[in-house]
């Protein structure tokens, strides 16, 4: 209280021990306590010690000068009624003290302050046995602040207004105000039946609904005191408007009304960054080591450049610098993390919450993602001109706001992730029926046009279109689309930014010693990209939010692979609790997939693999030091989990299964993520990863079955029917050439059997093809190593093509510094092809030697399959056209440009593992005789000229005489055809292969042309496209038809025609 001595009246009377318990005694002393708790008087002649006044309420000669219980209520409203100063001055007993400071305040303030005096007073209304008094007056003020609001006409601003001026002033300051407040509530409080019946009619909420608007309007008035932009963890602002908003909210009336006082009003317009800006919940989820705005101006090249508080002067940052920032930004989104973590789910949905509340809740967040479900794909949206990123305002709510909505979704979903299978129970209580779109009246209706994992199938219809999902499920399908809104969302612009980042640099580093005043502008450039990643790569690797990802997906990984796999409905049972199973090698060996899984994977979102992929992708590419948080939870200091063994389950479960994933592309990103798992040149990862390989590639028997999962998506990219960019199909096959080289080697590191097991299982699908080359069904290792020839073909020729036109621009341009022919336009022009052609010679050559290394590595031990009729012209063929540009003299004139590091060309190295698939393949006859029969570019100056060219790069000098003798070998072998030729170059025209001009060897009909070619030339040509080559009809190698006649007649004349040759 504010007044000197407020127990002055009473001091006399509570401390005298011969006190009279008389009626007129208490009736004084309530009056003593009402007077002062009320700052009233009903005694013309009142005396008060304390240098103050009360207000003299009395004007009626004869009714007692005692408040009293029979009158208190009355007298109070007139008080509250009292509006004019003046009056009330002139009102003050004595009249020579002055009103107590703050006596004329407003209704609500007035009513508080009694309460406060009330409760200083409570030991004193104990001491002399008034306890009934105390508890009266309590009652009177609280309600009395419900009369306020029934009665009183508000002047100049609303009544809610001035409570919520109340709730500011001492909503933090006064220890009785939260007392005073949840008193108040409780009774307006009528909300019981509410929640706990179905009803949704807000009138059983509050009877009154002037008493309704009156708290919703509260809410309104919440919203309009945060200042946006000043609203965050660096001003004072944060921490106490949320301390302010959880007193507020205590009750689940009130929490309900928060929620739905946050609910944007329905309007035709776009709304996506509103529901940030204009919300009290979009407010409170602002705070971010992230600025609201990063650019303060449209134009990046004014001051300020843009608002980050991290990652500044990054041209002239230490890494122990960038480390200390980290640090520190990493301290603050913890803060925030905790702060907001907090209300939203230990106060909101768990403390005296109510499934309506979480409804409610539910409902905006889902409101809100569906206004702004194009975030998704802002940043593919900046292809054409990437700089559009910094220079346009964002439509949609910052990247902070849906990173804290993550963190958020995280929290929930962490008490149903699981360490370990053994208490894995609570991943079953996920419907996995909430996507389909039959199913109506739920939250996240967004997901419904989500592509599934398969087509949709007729059994997937549900049979009860209305189905109440539990909060773990609807925990599980908000995450997921979060982590597409934020934490994906925000990979896609790092890696722009990552983009672009480097050709600033490059122009940077060119003008670096320069006087262009260009330099100043490209400079500030690249400072704020810098800047920009630094910080947006700072968020996404803090290690809380990296842990809480990795669980949440690994058991999302989990529990894709059991419901795809081992499920059956039984598993879903609500009445019972069981751990997920196990899965085995016969659950992956296993072709056919259970229908009841088949439906569950028609209504799953693909989406939820993608996130996993991606998530791993993004933290191997940016931040690869984290990978042993990811999977080991080397922070936890509990037992290790069992996320390895999760993610092979996963690889084993879609990566090569096109019945349970359809889209080829996430099944070529899962082996694109699976580049996490192998070796890395930084040393304080190389314990983590031997670990890792060992439990996800050799410790289970099935990790073998890897390399056909690896080899089939790898032709369903080729296969799929859709569109495939050649960059992208490309960068899918980058990774997966290094998993096979690291599976094959995987023997080189330890003789033990399950180190050979990739190895051997690689050479038994080869058996398999092999055996069963000619079958309807071209086997899986055929298509693969189809594939792999025709990409280093395509590769490498379109790599030597790109070489020669760098040469001729080079040559032109360093002409031009003599003859000065060009101007400068077409100067300029000249150089940015120039610079184009190198970008893209250079993706050329890292892929084709990765490319014919594969080849490389598998011809060291299959060698049969590569020789056979269907496949060795083509290896054949390849290896000589490889070799003549690289070795013959003419050509590589033409590809002698200015610096082969630039372009990633390696000649020495590409002629090198050119010449070991000759010799790995060079004992066949069938691939020496395909050698010599290339007329193309095969001559007997060829291998002399690749001898010549091994010598001097140094390749050891036996191996070298090997190839000398592979040589020599090829020659005789084509002495031999030259006279064979001779012998039936005059072959009637019905013998020869109508495609390939030679003369048949199996000649065989082709069903619907009824045209007769050679078996391995259509062999050939049905692995790239199974039609017949003259009509386009389907056609598969085992529907052709041999030609016996013609055969027996070509052989025979053959037969006839060497009989003469002999006998001359």
């Amino acid at each position: 209280m504010h007044h000197n001595n407020p127990f002055a009246a009473l001091s006399q009377n509570t401390n005298n021990p011969t006190l009279t318990e008389t009626k007129t005694d208490r009736s004084n002393e309530k009056n003593n306590f009402s007077e002062i708790v009320f700052q009233i008087t009903l005694n013309p002649l009142f005396k008060n010690e304390p240098n103050e006044a009360f207000v003299f309420m009395g004007d009626d000669p004869n009714k007692s000068n005692l408040l009293s219980e029979q009158n208190l209520d009355e007298l109070l409203l007139e008080r509250l009624m009292l509006t004019d100063a003046e009056y009330i001055n002139d009102q003050r007993r004595p009249r020579e003290k002055p009103l107590k400071t703050g006596v004329i305040k407003e209704h609500f303030f007035y009513l508080f302050e009694c309460f406060e005096r009330l409760e200083n007073l409570k030991r004193k209304f104990i001491q002399t046995n008034l306890i009934d008094h105390y508890e009266f007056i309590y009652n009177l003020i609280i309600n009395m602040c419900r009369t306020v609001i029934s009665i009183i006409e508000p002047e100049q601003e609303p009544l809610s207004k001035k409570f919520f001026n109340l709730i500011i002033t001492y909503g933090a300051e006064s220890e009785h105000f939260p007392k005073f407040y949840q008193s108040f509530i409780k009774l307006i409080d009528n909300s019981d039946n509410f929640f706990n019946s179905e009803t949704n009619d807000l009138d059983q909420l509050v009877e009154d609904p002037l008493e309704l608007k009156f708290l919703t309007d509260l809410f309104y008035h919440f919203n309009q005191s945060i200042n946006i932009q000043a609203f965050d963890i660096y001003s004072n602002e944060f921490r106490k408007k949320l301390d302010l908003l959880r007193l507020i909210t205590g009750s689940k009336l009130m929490k309900y009304l928060f929620v739905k006082c946050s609910f944007l009003a329905e309007s035709g317009q776009t709304r996506g960054k509103s529901w940030q800006t204009d919300t009290l919940i979009g407010k409170l989820l602002t705070p971010s080591v992230l600025p609201l705005e990063q650019y303060k101006f449209q134009s990046l090249f004014g001051e300020p450049q843009h608002q980050f508080r991290y990652f500044l002067n990054t041209s002239h940052m230490t890494r122990q610098d960038a480390e200390i920032n980290e640090k520190n930004m990493h301290q603050a989104q913890r803060m925030i993390n905790r702060e907001i973590s907090s209300f939203f789910y230990d106060h909101l949905v768990k403390t005296n919450s109510n499934a309506k509340i979480r409804n409610m809740w539910l409902g905006w967040c889902s409101k809100c993602m569906t206004d702004n479900k194009a975030k998704c794909q802002e940043w593919s949206n900046f292809g054409q001109n990437p700089m559009n990123m910094f220079s346009n305002k964002s439509n949609y709510p910052s990247e902070g706001f849906w990173l804290n909505l993550l963190d958020i979704f995280l929290t929930y979903s962490m008490p149903f992730c699981a360490d370990g299978l053994q208490n894995s129970s609570k991943l079953l209580k996920i419907n996995y029926n909430y996507t389909n779109p039959d199913i109506k009246d739920k939250n996240l209706t967004l997901l419904d046009s989500e592509t599934k994992f398969i087509p949709n199938r007729d059994t997937t219809k549900v049979q009860d279109e209305h189905v109440n999902f539990n909060f773990i499920t609807e925990s599980f399908y908000y995450t997921h689309s979060l982590i597409r809104f934020s934490y994906l969302s925000m990979y896609q612009k790092l890696i722009k930014i990552n983009n672009e980042l480097a050709k600033w640099q490059e122009m940077y580093q060119d003008l670096a010693h320069s006087t262009d005043p260009q330099m100043s502008r490209i400079k500030t450039m690249f400072e704020n990209m810098s800047c920009e990643f630094l910080n947006m790569q700072g968020v996404m690797t803090e290690e809380g939010l990296i842990k809480k990802l990795s669980k949440f997906l690994f058991n999302t990984a989990l529990w894709l692979s059991f419901v795809s796999t081992k499920a059956q409905k039984s598993n879903f049972d609500a009445e019972k609790s069981q751990n997920l199973e196990p899965l085995s090698q016969v659950d992956f060996l296993s072709k056919e997939t259970n229908s009841f899984n088949l439906d569950i994977l028609a209504v799953i979102p693909e989406f939820l693999l993608t996130n996993i992929v991606e998530f791993l992708t993004c933290i191997n590419r940016f931040k690869e030091t984290l990978l042993p948080d990811l999977f080991m939870d080397r922070l936890s200091g509990k037992n290790e989990p069992e996320f390895p063994i999760w993610y092979l389950y996963l690889i084993l479960s879609f990566m090569g299964r096109s019945d349970r994933l359809f889209n080829p592309h996430i099944r070529a990103q899962i082996a694109e993520s699976i580049e996490c798992l192998l070796p890395r040149q930084n040393p304080v990862l190389v314990e983590f990863q031997k670990n890792l390989s060992k439990q996800i590639f050799l410790d289970k028997q099935y990790s073998a079955l890897i390399c056909e999962s690896l080899i089939n998506v790898f032709v369903s990219i080729e296969m799929s029917g859709q569109s495939v960019q050649f960059e992208q199909k490309f960068n899918y096959r980058r990774p997966m050439y290094e998993l096979f080289d690291y599976l094959w080697n995987l023997p080189t590191q330890n003789a033990s059997p399950e180190y050979r097991k990739h190895r051997d299982e690689l050479k038994k699908m080869a058996d398999f093809a092999l055996e069963n080359i000619e079958n309807h069904e071209q086997p899986l290792f055929l298509k693969f190593l189809n594939y792999l020839i025709n990409d280093a073909n395509y590769l490498l020729v379109e790599g030597l093509l790109l070489l020669e036109k760098i040469k001729t621009s080079q040559d032109k341009l360093e002409l031009d510094k003599v003859e000065k022919n060009l101007n400068n336009q077409q100067r300029s022009e000249l150089e940015s092809g120039l610079k184009q052609m190198i970008m893209m010679a250079k993706f050329h050559n890292i892929m084709s030697l990765k490319t014919i290394q594969t080849i490389k590595m598998l011809t060291d031990e299959i060698k049969d399959l590569f020789c056979h009729q269907v496949l060795v012209d083509r290896i054949a063929t390849m290896l000589n056209d490889f070799l003549l540009h690289l070795v013959g003299k003419k050509k590589r004139k033409q590809l002698k440009v200015k610096n082969f590091e630039e372009v990633k060309f390696k000649p020495k190295e590409v002629v090198s593992i050119i010449c070991d698939i000759y010799l790995n393949l060079g004992e066949n006859r069938h691939f020496c005789e395909a050698i010599c029969r290339d007329g193309r570019s095969y001559s007997s100056d060829l291998f002399q000229s690749a001898i010549e060219v091994l010598q001097q790069i140094g390749r050891d000098p036996i191996w070298v005489q090997q190839f000398v003798l592979f040589y020599k070998k090829v020659n005789g072998v084509a002495e031999q055809l030259k006279l064979e030729e001779a012998n039936f170059d005059d072959a009637p025209d019905e013998f020869l292969d109508p495609i390939m001009s030679c003369l048949m060897e199996d000649p065989v009909l082709l069903p619907s042309s009824k045209q007769i070619v050679d078996k391995s030339t259509i062999s050939r040509h049905l692995l790239s496209d199974q039609t017949d080559p003259f009509n386009r009809s389907p056609l598969t190698l085992q529907e052709v038809v041999p030609a016996t006649d013609l055969k027996k007649r070509i052989d025979e004349w053959k037969k006839s025609k060497l009989s003469i040759s002999n006998s001359q």
